[in-house]
């Protein structure tokens, strides 16, 4: 079993929904996190023109004091969040992008990626 995903992206990943979800994950596709549940892996996909500070504080606020949460940020320049992922040990993955659902998917699982 997969577990609850919430995927915030500017843009449709339907693909990507459908993939998580036949590898047995639950997954709520956002356009932000504004609202989602607090609960299982926040999965951020962001655009080349975003701007870091909004994710930084949207993830941290989002995993809060809860343990049990994490967040993966998908980025073209992961370098610009090592701040957000050192300072959360094992909470925050970073992966580069563009990320394959597998690559996701582990991520997901086993808690690897870069950070």
């Amino acid at each position: 079993m997969g577990g609850i995903v919430t995927l915030v992206s500017e843009t449709p990943h339907e693909d990507l929904v459908r993939y998580l979800e036949g590898v047995g994950f639950v997954v709520r596709a956002l356009r932000t996190s504004r609202g989602a549940p607090r609960e299982g892996t926040l999965v951020w996909l962001t655009e080349h023109h975003s701007a870091e500070g909004p994710v930084v504080e949207t993830v941290r606020a989002w995993l809060g004091a809860k343990s049990a949460l994490r967040a993966i940020v998908v980025t073209d320049r992961p370098a610009r969040f090592r701040d957000l992922a050192e300072a959360r040990p094992g909470r925050i993955i970073l992966l580069p992008a563009p990320a394959f659902g597998w690559q996701l998917v582990d991520a997901l699982r086993d808690g690897t990626g870069t950070s």
